[in-house]
């Protein structure tokens, strides 16, 4: 069962965000968090981190970038660390609602990591070529990400690998979340747990297995 569109290949412009620690709370604040929906996030991204004051001069660039072109894909290339904080799948379904398709970052948060695999966005784990990335970017402005091959070229023609664990790749190709890949695996579970239990019977019912062997 296809949970989403399948990803294979993700192009489009890129939108940089340079500055490590961005928090699911800066990415969609909590009391935007009412709607038990996927849908209509479009424009409530980054809100509070664009509108205050402090922000809005340091990130002036980014400000009118974020929610041009809604629906068009996009890519975000954040820092280190990127959708730390509390859990909150919000944060994926913002992103998603705002055309973004794929992030780029020196690592994420664990439980934003799942979320975004979860729901078809991709990731792209870049540590030690990351700062030759974001200039290379800033000249080309648009990279494909290839997730078949782990490859990231940009318009200047270089090309940069990135990490993404085996099982993450095999979801967001198959478009698949991760209770599909274990149903997938339904088989080989029963044949082992047949297995199991012929070879290790006191683990199906121990008290079964002890009036068995008492009797």
């Amino acid at each position: 069962m296809k949970r989403f569109e399948p990803v294979s290949v993700v192009c489009g412009p890129c939108i940089i965000l340079n500055r490590d620690h961005i928090d699911t709370d800066q990415i969609i604040p909590a009391r935007f968090l009412s709607r038990t929906r996927r849908e209509g996030f479009a424009g409530l991204l980054f809100h509070d981190f664009l509108t205050s004051e402090q922000q809005q001069q340091g990130h002036a660039s980014f400000s009118e970038q974020i929610h041009d072109s809604i629906n068009n894909q996009k890519v975000l290339i954040a820092g280190e660390n990127f959708g730390c904080g509390s859990s909150r799948e919000h944060a994926v379904w913002a992103l998603l609602d705002n055309g973004f398709r794929a992030v780029i970052a020196k690592s994420f948060g664990d439980i934003f990591y799942g979320n975004a695999i979860n729901n078809g966005l991709l990731l792209a784990k870049l540590e030690e070529n990351w700062p030759d990335l974001r200039n290379d970017v800033e000249k080309s402005n648009t990279v494909e990400i290839n997730l078949m091959h782990r490859t990231i070229a940009t318009g200047s023609g270089r090309f940069y690998p990135f990490q993404i664990d085996e099982f993450f790749k095999n979801m967001l190709s198959d478009g698949a979340q991760e209770m599909d890949m274990t149903l997938s695996l339904v088989d080989k579970i029963q044949a082992f747990e047949q297995w199991q239990f012929k070879t290790s019977p006191w683990l199906q019912s121990p008290k079964a297995f002890i009036s068995k062997k008492e009797s």
